[in-house]
């Protein structure tokens, strides 16, 4: 069999994640105390207590995902489970990087801090909004997203999976896009998230994330990671550094990630992180593979 790990991104943290890990397992614990370390604060007591006000600002909310993501890897790593390839979704990616061998982990918690920050800082918080849509063609939710710009930003922000994908942007053109997208006769979620990703509402970020990525030693990833922006590999440490800079205001490709996964003959996939959801859209891509989050992984092994 040919195995990926996914890589989790925001939006899937809840209160009290890793806390079972961290207590029943050395190593993991050792990957809470470094981000801790690489933080100067006690990242580790947010995931474990909250509060779930604190825990959801992005630039907490990013470190915290990225942390427990590598610590399930290394998990499984250790015991024997050992990926072939691997693909994140956005902040995912980061995580993906780490796993490669391509960033290192202290540095990663670091940078993901300073990229949620500079997102939070881009939009206040309220002015912008992201949505799920669900059940209509891809062209039909760009041609709402093209017909509600004319009330400010808004585009698609994320192909999740066949006729799911996500719209961002500022409040009201999201909301008409979202409105239109209702009459054509797909489902909206709306998105509890504390800024509107992946769209030119985050092209402030570009230059000082950039600038920042610059002081950290990239390698070559040592496994393929399939990149958000393009749906395929990440093969140096030049294109690995650029992408994380790139995907910021381009959509996440990740169906068409998932296509490529499939295509190259991975038939299993382990969900890293919190959450189920990158299994969700990989069984909406083919309902051949095997899916197993993380819990499930280490419980085949028993």
């Amino acid at each position: 069999m040919t195995l990926a790990f996914l890589f989790a991104g925001q939006g899937s943290q809840t209160v009290g994640m890793g806390t079972e890990l961290a207590a029943s397992c050395a190593d993991c614990r050792a990957t809470f105390d470094a981000a801790d370390s690489a933080l100067g604060f006690s990242l580790s007591r947010l995931m474990a207590e909250g509060p779930e006000s604190v825990l959801r600002r992005t630039a907490i909310t990013q470190p915290a995902v990225l942390t427990l993501s590598v610590a399930h890897a290394r998990h499984l790593v250790s015991l024997g489970i050992v990926p072939d390839m691997l693909a994140g979704h956005s902040l995912g990616q980061t995580s993906a990087l780490v796993i490669a061998g391509a960033l290192d982990f202290q540095k990663a918690v670091w940078l993901v801090a300073e990229r949620g920050r500079l997102m939070q800082e881009a939009v206040p918080e309220g002015q912008g909004a992201m949505m799920a849509i669900v059940g209509l063609e891809q062209e039909i939710v760009y041609a709402a997203c093209a017909a509600a710009g004319r009330l400010g930003v808004v585009a698609v922000a994320g192909h999740n999976a066949p006729r799911q994908l996500v719209i961002s942007g500022s409040h009201s053109a999201v909301e008409a896009a979202a409105e239109q997208c209702e009459v054509e006769g797909g489902f909206v979620i709306p998105l509890d998230v504390s800024a509107p990703f992946h769209c030119e509402l985050m092209g402030p970020v570009l230059q000082p994330f950039g600038t920042l990525a610059e002081t950290i030693p990239f390698a070559d990833p040592a496994l393929p990671v399939i990149d958000n922006a393009t749906a395929r590999p990440l093969c140096d440490a030049a294109s690995a550094r650029r992408s994380l800079v790139e995907q910021i205001t381009s959509p996440v490709l990740f169906e068409e990630s998932l296509r490529y996964l499939v295509q190259a003959g991975v038939d299993r996939f382990i969900q890293c992180g919190p959450g189920d959801s990158l299994l969700a859209f990989a069984k909406r891509v083919s309902r051949k593979v095997k899916l197993l989050t993380f819990e499930e992984a280490i419980g085949e092994l028993r």
